[in-house]
């Protein structure tokens, strides 16, 4: 299994997500690691350190974000982005294969911006 990054409504609110999911632009995805990544990468101990709460928490269980947790989110992805090298360090992922799961979920956060009053992002 993979962990994956999806646009996902509001409650009652009907919106074509597969519309919005389509504008990811090559060569990003929905791709955000390995199931097991969430204990080897989004879940050790320095992505806490980091201060990175939301994605650590991916360890043990899907991310749900709506509203202002959207920024918060992208917040914590720049974070991370900014500290590839240690983060590497401390893995056994290649800095390649952890930025690109870092854009796909920040190029996910620029199509939804402006439908953020009726959609949200998982991570799961």
């Amino acid at each position: 299994m993979s962990l994956i990054i999806s646009v996902i409504p509001k409650q009652s609110i009907f919106i074509d997500t597969n519309v919005m999911e389509e504008q990811i632009l090559a060569p990003h995805n929905n791709s955000f690691g390995f199931e097991s990544c969430r204990k080897t990468l989004w879940g050790i101990d320095l992505i806490r350190e980091l201060g990175c709460e939301k994605i650590y928490s991916l360890k043990s269980m899907d991310i749900f974000v709506f509203d202002s947790e959207i920024e918060k989110l992208r917040s914590e992805l720049l974070i991370l982005f900014d500290n590839l090298d240690i983060i590497k360090l401390h893995t056994i992922y290649d800095k390649d294969f952890i930025e690109f799961r870092i854009r796909n979920a920040l190029e996910m956060i620029k199509v939804i911006l402006e439908e953020k009053d009726k959609v949200g992002i998982a991570i799961w």
